[in-house]
């Protein structure tokens, strides 16, 4: 006859393997981050993430040094411009890497993909990266094999085909003043009137717009999830470029048609300064540098104008 305690015993083990579970959840209860910080966008200087330290969101920075340790973990994604990387800790997003360096150690976890453009990363053997690492190149870096590919590509780049190029390109923009001036002449008549108050503040803010938005829209897209924000930060910045450039046509025109007393209407003036705005970035073209620069130069004018008069919606002294 069967003992009492030996109908009991798979109960006791039953029991025993509960409290055992139990356990290893105080363990984990111990072992929980001490620090929780918000997702962080870093400029520049040195941030170290220490060790049971955790980043409930995502970093962002540029031009800046991130160390997560060992034992710290950042719980979205880290998306970095021209910056530097150690990576010691988990993380649990993607990684997103413009230029710079980064470095991931042996006791490193990733568990979403790295996607890096012109960036140089080093991988120790024991890290564990879960998601895919994705290169993307520019043609500079592509292989051997491809040059001859990648010379058939560039023919138009050939002096009759640059022509031809800037031809197209002047009579798209000729239409897209015309047609801006048609539809919105008197905002563009005081993005005019802001450029001629003061070439210098014009010239001044729209070379900040020029060095700023395109890295902030860049920088915005590849956080993925404030990507629709920056390519509406980058669309909203090309038609202000091509707005200012109609700004300046209708000076150049305005000008002209005063020196010829000639009494043409705006869209007429416009088209005029337009035709010969767009042969002279032509001429330009083909000087390497200095005509890049100037024709920058001419375009932060125009683009200073569109701010100063809040995308034409004000005329003042400045």
């Amino acid at each position: 006859m069967r003992s009492p305690w030996t109908r009991l015993l798979p109960f006791f083990l039953v029991v025993l393997l509960l409290s055992a579970c139990t356990g290893s959840g105080f363990r984990a209860e111990e072992e929980k981050f001490t620090s929780t910080y918000p997702s962080q966008f870093l400029v520049g200087d040195v941030y170290v993430l220490k060790k049971h330290e955790n980043i409930d969101g995502n970093i962002a920075g540029i031009g800046t040094t991130l160390i997560i340790e060992n034992g710290a973990a950042v719980m979205g994604d880290v998306s970095l411009i021209n910056s530097q990387m150690e990576i010691s800790g988990n993380v649990v997003g993607d990684i997103n890497v413009f230029a710079g360096t980064t470095h991931i150690h042996d006791t490193a976890i990733v568990t979403g993909s790295i996607n890096q453009i012109s960036h140089q990363i080093d991988i120790a053997p024991d890290a564990k990266i879960y998601g895919e690492i994705n290169t993307f190149a520019f043609p500079s870096q592509l292989k051997f094999g491809d040059n001859e590919r990648l010379e058939n590509s560039l023919d138009w780049l050939y002096p009759t085909g640059w022509i031809a190029f800037q031809l197209i390109r002047n009579l798209i923009l000729v239409f897209i003043t015309v047609l801006i001036i048609f539809l919105f002449k008197m905002p563009t008549l005081r993005v005019a009137h802001c450029i001629k108050k003061n070439i210098a503040v014009s010239w001044g803010v729209g070379l900040l717009v020029i060095l700023a938005a395109p890295i902030v829209s860049l920088f915005l897209i590849i956080t993925i999830c404030l990507g629709p924000i920056g390519l509406i930060l980058f669309l909203a910045f090309l038609i202000a470029d091509i707005w200012g450039w109609a700004g300046i046509s209708f000076i150049i025109g305005n000008n002209l048609t005063r020196w010829l007393k000639l009494d043409w209407p705006e869209e007429a003036r416009a088209t005029t300064g337009a035709v010969l705005l767009g042969l002279a970035s032509t001429l330009l073209a083909f000087l390497p540098f200095i005509g890049f620069m100037i024709s920058t130069m001419v375009s932060a004018v125009g683009l200073g104008g569109v701010v100063l008069s809040k995308l034409g919606t004000i005329e003042k002294d400045i």
